[in-house]
């Protein structure tokens, strides 16, 4: 998840320094506006950019508690699988492997 937001920011970024770029080669009024809106999107990106990082520093003990019980569900899943089919048609077969 960490990885797929920063590469969604880093985008972003991108897409922003883009715009500056463009901004750059427009005159006058054009010029100050999308200079305007730029430093808009700039703010608005680092406000989203430290609620997740606030997001994430609150939640990701819970994530990894999450995925540590989905783990052991998962496991505890495979063993009555396992047992399950041991104990079904063909077990003998089964264990002479």
């Amino acid at each position: 998840m960490k990885e797929e937001l920063d590469k969604l920011f880093k985008e972003l970024g991108d897409k922003i320094k883009e715009l500056a770029d463009k901004a750059e080669d427009a005159s006058g009024e054009v010029k100050e506006e999308m200079k305007e809106t730029i430093d808009r999107l700039k703010k608005e990106r680092d406000k989203v950019e430290e609620k997740m990082k606030d997001f994430r520093a609150k939640n990701e003990p819970k994530i990894e508690e999450a995925k540590h019980h989905l783990k052991t569900a998962m496991d505890e899943i495979g063993k009555a699988f396992e047992k399950m089919f041991r104990k079904g048609p063909g077990a003998e077969e089964y264990k002479d492997n």
